[in-house]
């Protein structure tokens, strides 16, 4: 059976005329009486009943009729949903990104936009960092990741990765301490000073290029305390604990009693990479030409 024998029964029985239901599905009369009369072969029951005066449906013709429009109706359906698809309006989209990453202004801008953009697709957003989300997206777990690293992630063939932010480290610290009155630090004045740090397990490598830097300025590290939530950090900083050092973007997260003091020296930065499949898929793609107009918006906003 064919989804256009269907089709032919369908506009039958709606007309309840073969020379008009034919007009309407654009063929010739007899080629249609000749497949209605092969469709009720192969079911092996009469359909309709035929005289010279009038067609009607017989008590089989009016319950295969409702299950046959359900059977077309779901079929429009497929072949809508298969469109869609391909056009990067349906499926899920599964996005691996660091805790800094959703403070991001184009990051933030971009998951919002591709969400209004594409309202059907389900996008899974999972806090995985460095070389577990690399893994991932090498195994078909993840879509996409966002991650930072001091340099251009290692990873494996088949994936690829741009650079999407690099930006300057900040010093937080309590107000009351005396570095919070410069307007300016360098890696090297914060000898002596204790010092928070986000758990190496949930940083993504941040932490230890961190404590590396700070040893490269000739500074020993005092870790007072070790955490795994970005709140945390700065909830035990504004309490008294000790300082932290975060990437800037993490600075839009204002806590009472805190102040940001830049570091000057030149090394102290951090990038946000991105990493995706060499041939990425039509909704990553989608997503990737969401992130780049969202990069667009930004630059001219900066440019006015």
């Amino acid at each position: 059976m064919e989804l256009r024998h269907l089709r032919y029964f369908v506009q039958l029985a709606a007309d309840l005329h073969f020379g008009r239901a034919a007009a309407h599905l654009g063929i010739s009369q007899p080629p249609l009486s000749q497949q209605i009369r092969l469709l009720e072969e192969e079911l092996g029951v009469m359909l309709l009943e035929r005289t010279s005066r009038r067609v009607s449906l017989t008590r089989a013709g009016v319950l295969f009729l409702d299950a046959a429009r359900r059977t077309l109706s779901e079929a429009d359906r497929a072949v809508l949903i298969a469109r869609r698809a391909a056009l990067g309006e349906l499926g899920a989209l599964r996005i691996g990104f660091n805790a800094s990453a959703p403070f991001i202004p184009l990051i933030a801008a971009t998951m919002f936009a591709f969400r209004e953009g594409h309202p059907d697709v389900d996008l899974t957003l999972t806090e995985v960092a460095g070389a577990a989300q690399i893994a991932a997206i090498g195994d078909g777990l993840l879509d996409l990741g966002f991650l930072r690293s001091p340099a251009r992630p290692a990873v494996p063939a088949g994936l690829t990765t741009r650079l999407i932010l690099k930006e300057r480290l900040l010093v937080a610290t309590r107000t009351d301490n005396a570095l919070a009155i410069r307007t300016g630090l360098h890696l090297s004045d914060l000898t002596d000073q204790s010092l928070v740090v986000y758990s190496s397990d949930k940083s993504g490598g941040f932490t230890e290029t961190l404590l590396e830097l700070m040893r490269t300025a000739g500074v020993e590290p005092r870790i007072t305390q070790s955490v795994r939530e970005v709140s945390t950090l700065l909830g035990l900083v504004a309490a008294g604990i000790g300082i932290t050092i975060i990437a800037e973007s993490l600075s839009s997260l204002q806590s009472a009693g805190l102040a940001y003091i830049p570091l000057l020296d030149e090394w102290a930065t951090s990038e946000m990479w991105l990493v995706h499949t060499d041939v990425p898929s039509f909704l990553v793609q989608r997503f990737l030409n969401v992130l780049e107009d969202a990069g667009e918006g930004a630059s001219g906003k900066s440019a006015d």
